[in-house]
């Protein structure tokens, strides 16, 4: 059956109160609050329509009606208005994110909570990560006793650096040895290169600076790529503010899953690749997750020069209000790619 322009309507305006107020949305609601010149019989016949059609879903203990899964989908693809960010929130996103920073970690960290509280949702925020990205140039130099300065430079224009402490009978000649050795061994070789047999190697060559030598290829490791903990989740008990989690269990079990970042990585891959300028809607079992039935993700893919790429995004109801998510994610985007431009190939304002 095809959806009139008055089905539209009263699709738009059930979804939308419901979003606003997680109440079942009865006909006699959307004659008195909606301007459609529609009676609340006629509105209650095209809601029948529309829940034979599968948009519409009745919860057995009201008369009124709820989104489905599929309702969600056409309004996301066809209904939904885009929502324009006063400029009271602009501010406040931009003065959260105007500040220095010297960590990429603390970067990622801290932008997954402001989206967090921006939204009132749980926030992920993916490192940026480079295809097959090698090692370019490996330096060390002790700065003063007990303290090593570490620069790295991949080919996909990453350099980064991070101070080290170190043992005190660490001196310059060591310090010069090592990164002269290990430049030689790693220079030209991607994350997948680091197999276990190369590493062995390399720390029986020097078996009285294996600690050293160990937080030095992690490091290294970091800046290729290869990082265990990817993702930053940020305010993940938000999602406790909403009445479809008001069921223990049904907490309990979203929050074990969001609790793994193994568990959220697997799901970000899940989303399709092709879709790297555009914002990514993953709704209740769309998302492939069980513990994530409940939910709808939304995610936006941000780049870093040519080279780096990394996801931001939001997990919250299925009822989440969409269009003021994709909003504050497109912001936030295009903030992101500035800082981390900055930080890691040390672009200018």
């Amino acid at each position: 059956m095809e959806i009139s322009e008055r089905k539209r309507a009263i699709l738009q305006a059930i979804i939308e109160d419901y979003i606003a107020t997680a109440e079942p949305v009865g006909s006699r609601n959307i004659a008195k609050n909606h301007d459609l010149g529609l009676s609340a019989a006629t509105i209650r016949n095209e809601m029948a329509d529309l829940e034979e059609m599968g948009y519409l879903d009745k919860p057995h203990t009201s008369a009124g009606r709820i989104p489905s899964e599929l309702g969600y989908r056409f309004y996301v693809d066809s209904l939904m208005h885009r929502y324009s960010l006063t400029i009271d929130e602009i501010s406040s996103l931009q003065s959260s994110m105007d500040r220095k920073y010297n960590q990429l970690e603390n970067v990622i960290s801290e932008i997954s909570d402001i989206i967090s509280r921006a939204t009132s949702y749980p926030a992920i925020v993916e490192l940026p990560m480079a295809q097959s990205s090698r090692l370019r140039n490996l330096k060390m130099m002790l700065i003063e006793q007990g303290s090593v300065l570490i620069v790295v430079v991949t080919d996909a224009g990453v350099v980064r650096n991070r101070h080290m402490k170190v043992n005190a009978d660490i001196d310059y000649e060591v310090v010069d040895s090592i990164s002269e050795f290990l430049s030689g061994q790693l220079t030209g070789l991607s994350a997948e290169d680091f197999t276990a047999a190369r590493l062995m190697l390399i720390y029986e060559a020097m078996p009285n600076y294996g600690n050293f030598l160990k937080t030095v290829i992690e490091f290294v490791l970091e800046c290729l790529g290869n990082v265990q903990n990817r993702v930053y989740i940020g305010g993940a008990s938000n999602i406790l503010n909403n009445p479809e989690f008001e069921n223990i269990e049904r907490a309990r079990e979203f929050l074990s899953f969001i609790d793994s970042r193994e568990n959220v990585s697997q799901m970000l891959n899940l989303l399709d690749e092709g879709q790297s300028d555009s914002i990514s809607i993953k709704i209740g079992s769309e998302n492939g997750v069980e513990a994530m039935r409940d939910t709808s993700l939304v995610v936006a893919n941000y780049s870093v020069g040519d080279k780096l790429h990394g996801k931001i995004g939001i997990i919250g109801p299925k009822r989440m209000n969409y269009a003021r998510v994709i909003s504050s994610l497109e912001l936030i985007n295009d903030r992101l790619s500035e800082i981390l431009g900055r930080m890691l190939y040390g672009d200018k304002e």
